[in-house]
């Protein structure tokens, strides 16, 4: 279901109080035992350990045709707080106990504060649809479709040093460190909503919601399989969404250009607005002049991944 849309991100309120840092979890440090079975939290106020949660409640997908009344798609608090940041990585540390992957979620704003969240713009879908999909066939495709211009002689100069086709996966990051990076990397002023999506590991939530963010070029389930894939080879944390915006952070990002380079063409063929000049001002294409080169650039010892589609 296309969608045009123009993305706003509205100012929250500023606190006295410092940003506080979040060390990028090590996801073998945070797996899920494969006897844990994740349940949804009832409506209402929800405390997990020593984590005061506020109220909240299943949020289901409003709109789907079928006469099987839908499960819950995320736990959704009531309301946005003050320290989202610093709730976040207490609740990382406790998911292998839960099952419950934690979120912050920002709604597109202005007038259209309800969505998605409120309004239910979801869909979820089995993850039995991602284990059948290899990330390489979703790269293909998006370099193929979303980058390379049609004819017998494309443009591609904005794609050097590779040209029409996809350069294949690449290798893994060497996972030598751990990353600390500003609670307002994922919560802009301290502010957000929590979100908790029972699943098995943060790449699976995507699909596990059925979020719409991306469906103007990939599903949520061809997203899943891609993160699943990036998870594995980069170790990369899905932190937080919005209504078409999501945010990536890696415990040890790229160190020089050579290695990020084909690590660009993956993030620009999973979502090629990162190359758009016109984007956000805190997305990858305002800066990186819309090349994959550039983006590349901008990668290197950068451990927080902020994509978005148009």
């Amino acid at each position: 279901m296309a969608r045009s849309r123009r993305h706003f991100f509205p100012p929250l309120p500023s606190t006295a109080t410092s940003d506080p840092c979040i060390t990028v979890p090590l996801l073998r440090d945070v797996r899920v035992p494969s006897s844990l079975r994740s349940r949804f939290p009832a409506e209402g106020r929800l405390r997990l350990n020593d984590i005061d949660l506020g109220s909240g409640r299943p949020a289901v997908a409003r709109g789907l045709a079928s006469e099987v009344a839908p499960a819950p798609a995320l736990w959704l608090a009531d309301h946005d707080t003050s320290d989202a940041a610093a709730m976040w990585q207490p609740l990382v540390d406790i998911f292998p106990q839960t099952g419950l992957w934690p979120l912050v979620l920002r709604p597109l704003g202005g007038d259209s504060a309800d969505r998605p969240w409120d309004s239910g713009e979801f869909e979820p879908q089995p993850l039995t649809d991602v284990d059948a999909l290899p990330a390489q066939t979703v790269l293909g495709a998006g370099w193929a479709d979303s980058l390379v211009p049609m004819g017998s002689d494309p443009y591609v100069e904005h794609l050097r040093p590779f040209g029409a086709e996809f350069p294949g996966l690449s290798a893994p990051l060497r996972l030598e460190s751990r990353a600390s990076v500003p609670g307002g990397a994922i919560a802009p002023a301290r502010w957000g909503r929590i979100g908790l999506v029972p699943c098995r590991r943060p790449a699976d939530a995507i699909a596990a919601i059925g979020w719409h963010g991306s469906v103007n070029r990939r599903s949520a389930v061809e997203v899943s399989a891609v993160l699943r894939s990036w998870e594995e080879r980069f170790g990369t944390v899905l932190a937080a969404l919005g209504f078409a915006t999501m945010t990536l952070l890696l415990p040890s990002p790229p160190a020089d250009e050579s290695e990020a380079l084909p690590i660009a063409a993956e993030l620009a063929a999973l979502c090629p607005d990162v190359l758009a000049e016109d984007g956000p001002v805190d997305g990858f294409g305002f800066t990186s002049g819309g090349t994959v080169q550039g983006l590349a650039r901008r990668l290197v010892d950068r451990p927080v991944w902020k994509l978005w589609w148009d």
